[in-house]
């Protein structure tokens, strides 16, 4: 409106009530006027309504109820968030059919900054099956509310001056109706909306409009316009968070649009011309590789490369965008080459040998840094020309310290290199390399579980990255890194991980791989995968851990909540609670043998460390001190427990015991993920002896430590998880043959592992067996790894 108002008018569907028989009429007059109404009524599966904000009861002509517009309702929540509409289809009935079968594009594919739980309860309010969605707007009013408090506590904790307009917003958000001018203040222009929902003549739009119908609505209008202005408030907090979270006011991607650019989820890297018109992008279809070329203005695509059993990595353009570079490895080069291929395809050519992870070039073209790695198994960043002659040797690194991913800075003088350590506690952080002399500076004090790829900014102010925070299984979020102050600031903040950054010369748009996982927890009898059911139905059930209480219970750690938690349940999955809450991050859960603890890793102290709690959540008691231990287990008589830490420098097998105390080593070889056998007398866990590099294998340890006794191929070269059968003959993994999971026996006594399982598709990410060994719980779905382009439209 001219007074910097957005006004939203609803007028409804007009339902209309009738007397239960004509006998209830003052005069037969309105007996007739009723007669004469009849036959206006809509037939059996008639649908009416406005199609994009229609539920699936609606849309297929059910009898439809008050949660239906609970369903409207998350339709304007979603478009005022990301400016589209959530089933929006080529046609109506594409429209239709996306609404009844297809879920809504999550909130973070087209706004990376939207709160987790925001994104929640759009999800609850756009559940297709009305038993799942909020049963009243109340209770989804209760849940924004609630988000707008923690919004306006961000707001309050920002130590920056505000321009007078978004001040004044902040101000007004404790008033609702001060609110909505604010927003309008803020965003300009004013949103005008009028829209009608049935063909009414014009006369009774306008009495329904004065209030004067006297044909009651479906709508509670009440109820409806309260539920929307509790959430123009909440996203007008939003909003202001979203401005007000920026650290600088040059920072790159304040505004930024994401799209898509695959959709098979089989990708693993990709990297940006520098004139932002192509992408590379490496395919990995059934354990073949592939490389691919895409031009983003046709999104037309061609093969670089044919599939071959290797593993590409380390996509890199020529500052000229003539080439592309790239590292391949396979079981017999298991370190791996750099090669350099003509960007529209042709013959590659082998530049140089034992490439270990990572390449970049010189600004000017004429050189390449990379990390190789020699017979002595020292890490060193070397640069050479482009024929693969070495001109000199900048750093070097020998285990427990690592070198891992590297950007030459456009100004030629730096190289920014990620490092890692297992000595104190596992971490990485990034280094600036003197060019010149290789003189190492470290790019602020923070450190890091996981660090991807960077990718420096023009000007040389900064590097965009993606990196996990010290805690094991969370996502690897995309951020800022201020050169020289270290200083950080998020870019995406959601759900998904993405895989390392590459940016184009402008610093303008930068792709990305964006991970998805997709995951449930599934029950089934043991040696069965056709009678799986599931039993969770969040979206993000990704499990850390599950294990069995005595009583037949599951525990397990989920994201659901937006958050790492552990949470408890029946086998049923009914009565679902949450055991841990406003305490970070939570994982990898193992109920002791007497069913009156849970053990499990977490951070909420600071550092990541071995916690135990009551089985109702209450008590919690650190028990270590490490800072890198996770992944606990209780040994069968209830004493002690046992897990893994890198305190010593490298992943190792500790005990500590249950009701604390001091911690004792087990191991001094790579040893992770340990379980203990029915007896107490032996320890599986993922093994990996030095002797033979980069293979891991599976083993068994005495209880109280020492070498393995008997050591097992593992079915494919990547930590296991491994756990006892019942009757301790024999160890179960799973195995993910053909792109599918299945759990199978190995015995003990040598003999040829078995399957348990039968699954035909999807994969397990976490499982555990039942105290009697009958029934299997694991966490199952798919992971999406899709090409991104995120641009930046300041």
């Amino acid at each position: 409106t001219r007074d910097g108002y957005a006004k939203i008018l609803d007028f409804g569907l007009a339902k209309l009530v009738e007397p239960q028989n004509s006998s209830n009429a003052p005069n037969d007059s309105l007996a007739e006027a009723d007669t004469e109404m009849m036959p206006q009524h809509t037939q059996p599966g008639m649908v009416m309504g406005t199609i994009s904000y229609m539920s699936p009861e609606q849309a297929q002509g059910k009898a439809i109820d008050p949660r239906s517009d609970i369903f409207s309702f998350g339709c304007i929540l979603y478009e005022i968030t990301t400016g589209r509409r959530p089933f929006d289809g080529d046609s109506v009935i594409d429209t239709l059919h996306r609404i009844i079968y297809s879920p809504a594009p999550p909130l973070r594919e087209f706004n990376a900054s939207a709160p987790v739980e925001l994104q929640r309860i759009v999800r609850k309010c756009l559940a297709k099956d009305p038993e799942e969605r909020y049963q009243s707007i109340k209770d989804a009013a209760i849940d924004l509310k609630e988000l707008r408090r923690e919004l306006e506590n961000d707001l309050g904790q920002q130590r920056f001056s505000q321009p007078a307009a978004i001040a004044q917003a902040s101000s007004a958000a404790a008033d609702d109706a001060a609110a909505q001018s604010a927003i309008a203040t803020v965003h300009q222009p004013a949103l005008r909306t009028i829209e009608t929902d049935a063909p009414y003549p014009a006369s009774s739009v306008a009495e329904q409009v004065a209030g004067e119908s006297r044909v009651p609505t479906r709508h509670s209008f009440a109820l409806l316009i309260a539920g929307t202005i509790i959430a123009v408030v909440a996203l007008a907090a939003f909003g202001l968070y979203k401005f007000l979270g920026r650290s600088k006011s040059d920072a790159s991607f304040q505004s930024m649009q994401i799209t898509r650019l695959t959709a098979t989820g089989t990708s693993t890297d990709a990297a940006i011309s520098p004139d932002g018109k192509y992408v590379v992008h490496i395919v990995n279809d059934g354990g073949k590789q592939s490389l691919w070329g895409r031009q983003i203005a046709t999104s037309s695509n061609v093969q670089i490369i044919q599939p071959a059993e290797v593993q590409y990595q380390g996509l890199t353009f020529s500052p000229d965008g003539n080439y592309v570079y790239y590292i391949a490895s396979d079981e017999s080069n298991p370190i791996g080459a750099l090669y350099q291929v003509p960007a529209l395809g042709g013959t590659p050519r082998k530049l140089i040998a034992n490439v270990d992870r990572s390449v970049t070039l010189s600004p000017d073209g004429t050189r390449i840094a990379f990390i190789s790695r020699d017979l002595s198994d020292e890490q060193s960043l070397v640069i050479a020309d482009t024929n693969g002659n070495v001109v000199k040797k900048l750093a070097a690194r020998r285990y427990p310290d690592f070198l891992l991913e590297l950007a030459w800075s456009p100004d030629g003088e730096v190289i920014a290199c990620v490092v890692g350590s297992y000595a104190g506690g596992f971490y990485m952080n990034v280094v600036a390399v003197a060019v010149k002399d290789g003189k190492e500076k470290a790019v602020g004090s923070r450190k890091w579980w996981s660090i991807g790829r960077p990718a420096w900014l023009r000007d040389g102010s900064g590097l965009v990255m993606t990196a996990m925070e010290q805690a094991p299984g969370m996502p690897k979020q995309i951020l800022q890194l201020d050169y020289p102050t270290g200083e950080t600031r998020r870019i995406s903040n959601d759900l998904n991980s993405y895989m390392g950054v590459s940016l184009t010369s402008d610093s303008h748009a930068l792709v990305t791989v964006q991970s998805e996982q997709i995951s449930n927890v599934w029950v089934a009898p043991i040696r069965s995968g056709d009678q799986a059911k599931p039993i969770t139905t969040g979206k993000y059930d990704r499990v850390g851990g599950i294990s069995w209480t005595p009583d037949g219970k599951i525990i397990y750690a989920s994201n659901a909540s937006g958050s790492w938690d552990i949470w408890g349940m029946e086998a049923d999955g009914s009565n679902p609670r949450q055991l841990t809450s406003n305490a970070r991050s939570n994982l990898d859960p193992a109920v002791s043998p007497d069913g009156r603890h849970v053990v499990f890793g977490s951070n909420r102290s600071g550092a990541f460390n071995i916690w135990r709690m009551d089985i109702d959540g209450l008590n919690p008691k650190q028990l270590t001190g490490g800072g890198s231990d996770w992944w606990a287990t209780c040994s069968p008589d209830g004493r002690w427990v046992i897990y893994t830490s890198s305190s010593s420098g490298k992943f190792t097998l500790w005990k500590v015991p249950i009701d604390g105390g001091e911690a004792v080593q087990l191991t001094d070889y790579f040893s992770e993920l340990p379980s203990v056998s029915p007896d107490g007398k032996l320890i599986a866990c993922s093994y990996w002896n030095e002797a033979e590099k980069y293979l891991i294998k599976i083993a068994t340890i005495p209880f109280e430590g020492g070498r393995p006794t008997k050591v097992f191929e593992s079915p494919y070269n990547d930590l296991q998880v491994v756990r006892w059968t019942s009757d301790g003959r024999a160890l179960t993994y799973w195995d993910n043959r053909g792109g599918v999971s299945n759990i199978w026996s190995l015995p003990l006594d040598g003999s040829q592992p078995t399957q348990l399982t039968n699954f035909k598709e999807e994969r397990i990410f976490s499982y555990g067996w039942s105290r009697d060994g009958k029934q299997l719980a694991a966490s199952r779905g798919v992971i999406n790894n899709n090409v991104v382009l995120i641009t930046d439209y300041k």
